[in-house]
């Protein structure tokens, strides 16, 4: 997903926005016009921040470095702390973390010898910022809430809802996504207040990229076409660059490709244009993934490499490096600037007697000494560690490419297995050729098949068989295990139930019972004590389509029929098919009467137990049969299509837990 928009303000904000020629056009007037003076530095780093609201990087940094030359040559503090500023917020867009955190934490420097609280709080804001783009998500935390605190106590409106948007972000981050609406819906109500129109598109944007992550892509995009139409008002090229970015990658999980690559290929060519490495990152990823998905190989591994260049030139090992040694700086020349100050108060009072003088005088000496020494052993220890890290990055290289080998060797090895597992599955030809009611309705027009397995082998499946009285056995069923274990317990109960069909069963509760025997006895020669416990959970429906009838046997999976807007539930019995304290005792058997449009659903369990929500809870059985019962009207390829949008909807980025199988048939 794109990026969330951080909020980097200037000192003072104007409220006007110049297209980006008039921009340049009033530039080159003060350049020639304006007196040499601090109202000309003013206007220069007015203009040079409109610059970079537009993505005119190169004219902004022109700007600020014409304003800070001008402003030292004047003695104008203010001038030049706003022009570091400036400069901190073009490095900050291009990607270069290491520039921008030195030339705001010049900025604060300044602020905090003028006791300027506004300026103050905006440099916290700033480096809050750099750190959040280096995954630093505690320092970044840490320099929000200072930025906060100070705004509030002076009634910075624009600035406290600043900071609200840039707290949520961090907590997005860290997956608290109750915080993270709590503090964007907190920052939207004082923008709209204050009339803020830039504000707004960021919290739109932000809100959107929230439900993206839990997987509420309807809302994600009405949030983000919001922030756009806002920002094509204003003429924000960064702002418009990074809504159809995150619209782009919202359509990709929707599997709306056309629309996506749409989207993204207008974003990423806004991105080159203003020079934006981050967006051009996200850009380059997306289409990728957009092509991958259509089959267009060439073109995805285009953008692959693109994508590689630039997150690479984002966090390489030199801008980390870079980042501590400007932190490390600062902290430096802040406690020599206080090493003078204390010098400066003792000389002065050392005038009352030489000998304090000279006491104190040495005192200082030493203790300036002392900290410099200190300063020398922690980077030469540094520098240590860098060293000592760059062989382990050799190293690590190393085990890597062996590690990778050894991964794709596995991979070949688990989708070699995958293809075997599907050869067992029952087939879209068996199916189509006899899942069709004396209705006259073609072969396999009113079914559907919504099988996810958790890895790419699993231990669900279905199996379906033509039976020897004529009639169709369809199989739904959950293997113990997932992944490997479960796919090999699968090609096991299959093939238990193909040789129980060759014996001529045709009664389900019989073809389980006899499944069941032969199970067990395979795995008695598992090695274990008592012989394998193992088997499936599993529902077996023989239907005789002449009579419109069904007969089932189930071991702990339901089966469902819903009927009008009524769901009529099935029970199974409470033992498996497999090694178990009951199983002596025989699967019941039933015979269903069934009626014109009625659609029966049988389930593994992989589903109902799928974490997810705002609550990260279980999907459950109850709110699975309430879906079944709205959708149960539709064409069944429709119905799938549904489940797939609801199942990835309460999923979001959360794990999915176990195979997922659920068949629909009408009647």
């Amino acid at each position: 997903m794109k990026k969330y928009f951080l909020s980097y303000l200037l000192f003072f904000m104007v409220s006007f926005c110049f297209s980006q020629n008039k921009q340049i056009d009033s530039l080159k007037f003060i350049l020639k016009t304006a007196k040499e003076d601090s109202n000309k530095v003013k206007a220069l780093n007015e203009v040079g921040w409109n610059l970079i609201n537009t993505g005119s990087y190169d004219s902004a940094m022109l700007c600020a470095n014409t304003a800070k030359t001008l402003a030292a040559t004047l003695g104008f503090k203010n001038g030049i702390a706003n022009a570091y500023n400036n400069i901190g917020n073009v490095y900050y867009s291009r990607g270069n973390y290491p520039q921008a955190l030195k030339n705001y934490f010049s900025f604060l420097k300044i602020k905090e010898e003028m006791g300027n609280k506004r300026g103050i709080a905006t440099a916290y804001n700033n480096i809050g910022n750099v750190y959040y783009s280096q995954c630093n998500y505690p320092q970044a935390l840490k320099n929000q809430f200072a930025a906060l605190q100070i705004r509030e106590e002076i009634g910075d409106k624009e600035g406290i809802a600043a900071s609200y948007n840039n707290i949520a972000i961090v907590y997005t981050e860290q997956g608290n996504y109750p915080e993270a609406l709590k503090n964007h819906f907190a920052a939207l109500k004082i923008r709209e207040e204050i009339g803020d129109k830039a504000g707004y598109a960021v919290s739109y944007n932000n809100i959107g990229s929230v439900y993206y992550s839990l997987g509420n892509y309807p809302k994600a995009l009405q949030n983000h076409f919001a922030a756009l139409k806002i920002e094509e008002e204003i003429g924000s090229k960064d702002g418009i660059t990074q809504s159809w970015l995150n619209i782009g990658s919202t359509y990709i999980n929707l599997k709306n490709y056309s629309e996506a690559e749409v989207y993204n290929t207008k974003g990423l060519a806004l991105a080159k244009e203003i020079g934006s490495l981050e967006d051009i990152k996200e850009g380059s990823q997306n289409l990728s993934a957009i092509y991958a998905a259509t089959n267009k190989p060439l073109l995805a591994l285009q953008y692959y490499k693109a994508y590689i260049a630039a997150r690479d030139s984002l966090l390489n090992e030199e801008n980390t490096k870079k980042t501590i040694q400007q932190a490390m700086q600062y902290e430096f020349d802040k406690k020599q600037a206080t090493d003078s100050l204390k010098t400066a108060e003792e000389k002065q009072l050392s005038e009352l007697t030489l000998n304090a003088e000279k006491s104190k005088n040495r005192i200082v000496l030493a203790l300036g000494s002392f900290v410099l020494l200190l300063v020398v052993v922690f980077a030469l220890f540094m520098a240590h560690r860098l060293k000592l890290t760059r062989r382990q990055k050799t190293i690590i290289e190393r085990q890597k490419a062996i590690v990778d080998e050894k991964h794709k060797e596995i991979s070949d090895s688990i989708n070699y297995a995958e293809r075997i597992q599907r050869s067992f599955l029952a087939t879209k030809q068996l199916l189509d050729a006899n899942l069709s009611f004396p209705s006259g309705r073609p072969a396999g027009a009113d079914y559907f098949v919504f099988f996810q397995p958790k890895d790419v082998v699993s231990g669900d499946f279905y199996w379906a068989s033509k039976l020897k009285n004529n009639q169709f056995a369809l199989v739904t069923a959950d293997s113990t295990g997932h992944g490997v274990p479960g796919a090999i317990m699968s090609i096991l109960n299959i093939s238990c139930l193909n040789e129980t069909i060759k014996e001529g069963y045709v009664e389900p509760g019989e073809i389980l019972n006899h499944t069941r025997s032969k199970i067990i006895e395979i795995l008695k020669r598992d090695g274990s004590a008592e012989g394998g416990k193992d088997g499936m959970d599993c529902s077996l429906i023989s239907f005789d389509f002449v009579n419109n009838k069904l007969t089932y046997a189930a071991a702990n999976n339901p089966i469902w029929i819903v009927r009008g807007k009524e769901l009529l539930e099935f029970a199974p019995d409470k033992i498996p098919v497999g090694k178990h304290d009951k199983d002596a005792v025989s699967f019941t058997q039933h015979t269903i009467e069934l009626q014109k449009k009625d659609v029966i659903y049988t389930l593994t369990d992989g589903m109902p137990d799928q974490f997810g929500g705002l609550k990260a809870k279980k999907f459950m059985y109850k709110q699975l049969k309430e879906l079944l019962i709205s959708i149960a009207q539709l064409p069944m390829q429709e119905q799938k299509e549904k489940l797939t949008f609801s199942l990835n909807s309460w999923k979001g980025n959360l794990e999915q837990v176990d195979d997922i199988t659920l068949i629909g048939v009408r009647v």
